[in-house]
């Protein structure tokens, strides 16, 4: 008989859930890769149309809560984490950034405004400011607050208790047994597992098309292997030499490439039209943000619910990537630096590349709403192509190639290492490397298998749906935060 011998510090617990999950998603996906997506699409517009309220109010509530907590004095108490290392400004936010935003914000500040553009509300005529407001509303405020909820609730429970699990029942449970254990990591790691195979299925047909578009090969499965198996070496390496060493240093190269990339752009571009055409849709979000956030319409129910569902899905894993790298920062610093740095650099990114693909069809250089209409190119190839367009486009579509790799690589290593992390007992307990790859590997391959099977959909709706249980767990992170919050001050005075 076999006898497997586990690390008496990993959690079996979530290493069963972990491999569990997979395979049944795997079994249930790709017995019917087209069925299982339909029927998964049905459950999340019966939910995104019973719900919408509910999301919207629900996610405005978290931005305001975070606020609050910022200004309390809860805000001023700095994060102390045995064993964690301290990390300078620039490298947490660079590492905040990559963590959050992988290689689909590229996709979507190239395309998104499309969607608005050439599907006006109702009542309405074709209008350039909404289709350059709505994205920039979408990845700004609200989306990083949903984002930054579970880490605040993580880094007050930890303070409290160093040997806290890296998981939603070590903050709600005092027992780490029973079914409400098992019930509670279900859902923390489902998350987490289909956040990654979203983040694949959006990020690796844009990597592919750009290096096709520049190599001008045909995207074949033979290409797309060759690029997932560069991916998943860069990743193990980075998660294999861990947070100081591998992914501080991916990330810190991947947000200065994207610095120089996007002022490359706004340099020899249209200059003037950028910066004024970004500054109208941010002052129109900001002017018009209470009845965007609350106020349903067509818009709402169909991108709103959608994006508020997608944050709420990857925020357990975000989340818990950015308690591991915010020693020494306080609950403050935490809140705004989220708030603040990740929705600068999305108004930077959509500023920028949605300007340019718009300026582009106001001068007849490439019709992209005309593209979108009648589907002559699939919208990855429309994104390469416009940048393509751009003067010194080669060059710029190679420097787009690499930091679409790195996002996607920055992104992966984050969630090896957090899968890593929460299959100890102990946040205190560091995993080991082979663990950290180990985990590098599965959680590429096997959402990569499924996207190649053409059972992608399924993970993205399967990825907003689990966002209406978690919706509940984190009204009960919200109340851990504040009994842990006044405990914390109880026990200073």
């Amino acid at each position: 008989m076999i006898n497997i011998k586990l690390n008496p510090l990993w959690s079996k617990t979530v290493l069963i859930i972990t491999f569990g999950f997979l395979l049944l998603l795997s079994l249930y996906v790709l017995t019917d890769p087209v069925g299982s997506a339909e029927k998964l699409l049905n459950i999340y517009t019966f939910v995104s149309v019973n719900f919408e309220l509910f999301y919207l109010y629900f996610s405005f509530s978290v931005l305001i809560i975070l606020i609050y907590i910022a200004f309390s004095s809860t805000g001023s108490k700095k994060i102390l984490l045995k064993g964690k290392k301290n990390y300078s400004y620039f490298s947490w936010c660079a590492m905040l950034f990559a963590t959050g935003m992988g290689a689909a914000l590229l996709y979507w500040s190239t395309y998104e405004w499309l969607v608005y553009y050439t599907n006006p509300l109702t009542g309405q005529a074709k209008s350039l400011l909404n289709a350059r407001s709505y994205p920039m509303f979408h990845w700004m405020f609200t989306g990083w607050s949903l984002y930054i909820l579970p880490t605040v609730a993580f880094v007050l429970s930890l303070m409290r208790n160093s040997n806290t699990p890296l998981t939603f029942s070590g903050i709600l449970l005092k027992k780490q047994s029973g079914p409400l254990r098992v019930i509670l990591d279900i859902f923390f790691i489902g998350a987490i597992l289909t956040g990654a195979g979203v983040g694949l299925a959006l990020s690796f047909p844009l990597m592919s098309a750009s290096i096709s578009k520049l190599f001008n090969l045909d995207q074949s499965l033979f290409l797309d292997f060759v690029m997932l198996m560069l991916c998943m070496l860069i990743v193990c390496i980075s998660v294999y030499k861990g947070l100081q060493k591998g992914i501080k240093r991916l990330s810190n190269l991947n947000i200065v490439l994207v610095i120089i990339f996007l002022l490359l752009i706004l340099i020899t571009g249209p200059t003037k039209y950028i910066i004024l055409n970004t500054i109208e849709p941010v002052y129109y979000v900001i002017k018009n943000y209470l009845s965007l956030s609350l106020v349903k319409s067509e818009y709402s129910l169909d991108w709103t619910v959608f994006y508020w569902a997608w944050y709420i899905a990857l925020a357990p894993a975000v989340g818990a990537f950015i308690v591991n790298i915010s020693n020494n920062k306080t609950v403050r610093e935490l809140i705004f630096g989220a708030l603040i740095i990740g929705s600068l650099g999305c108004i930077f990114h959509i500023g920028v590349l949605s300007n340019i693909s718009i300026y582009f069809y106001e001068t007849n250089i490439l019709d992209a709403p005309k593209i979108y209409e009648d589907q002559s190119l699939t919208s990855h190839a429309l994104v390469v192509e416009t940048i393509s367009m751009l003067n010194f486009g080669t060059l710029f579509l190679i420097l787009f190639s690499i930091i679409a790799i790195i996002f996607l690589c920055t992104t992966y290593d984050s969630i090896s290492y957090i899968l890593a992390t929460a299959s100890m007992k102990n946040f205190k307990d560091k995993p080991s490397r082979g663990l950290r790859v180990f985990f590098a590997m599965i959680i590429m391959i096997q959402p990569a298998l499924i996207m190649f099977l053409g059972g992608k959909d399924s993970f993205m709706w399967l990825l907003v749906i689990i966002s209406v249980p978690l919706m509940i767990i984190y009204i009960f992170l919200i109340f851990s935060i504040f009994i842990n919050a006044n405990k914390l001050k109880k026990s200073s005075s």
